[in-house]
């Protein structure tokens, strides 16, 4: 892959980040303000909470199929635990991601971890708003 081809897809997936960033932030809000927001169990927080992160660790190790693996596992645990609403399209991004991360080459792994990596931001965003009753 050239360094111009690299730098468009980077620049594809900041862009495409950005557009997600509204997202998530006027869903949240509108949860907020709909007072919608459910809280659940503050210990399966921190379990998919770690799965996220190590899932972050094995992507920025390039580490394919552990990404994979800690992916299928939080989206996994979000349906055994019936997690709300907000938490199932984060899932969905998840699990969109794990494919992604399934399927892509190798040289487009830097770009895909970008995405990984901003969803895991936005777990923890969701978790402080969820989980730790940081919405009353």
């Amino acid at each position: 892959m050239t360094q111009v081809t690299r730098k468009r897809l980077e620049l594809g997936m900041y862009m495409f980040l950005i557009a997600e960033a509204v997202f998530f932030f006027l869903l949240i809000l509108a949860f907020r303000y709909l007072a919608a927001t459910p809280s659940l169990s503050s210990r399966n927080g921190w379990i998919l909470t770690a799965l996220l992160a190590a899932g972050s660790v094995s992507i920025w190790r390039r580490w394919r199929w552990a990404t994979v693996a800690l992916g299928a596992a939080f989206v996994i645990a979000v349906v055994v635990l019936g997690a709300p609403l907000l938490v199932m399209i984060h899932a969905l991004h998840i699990l969109a991601g794990l494919i992604a991360v399934a399927i892509i080459p190798a040289s487009a792994f830097r770009v895909m971890a970008l995405y990984w990596h901003f969803f895991t931001a936005v777990w923890i965003a969701i978790f402080l708003i969820v989980y730790s009753g940081g919405v009353a």
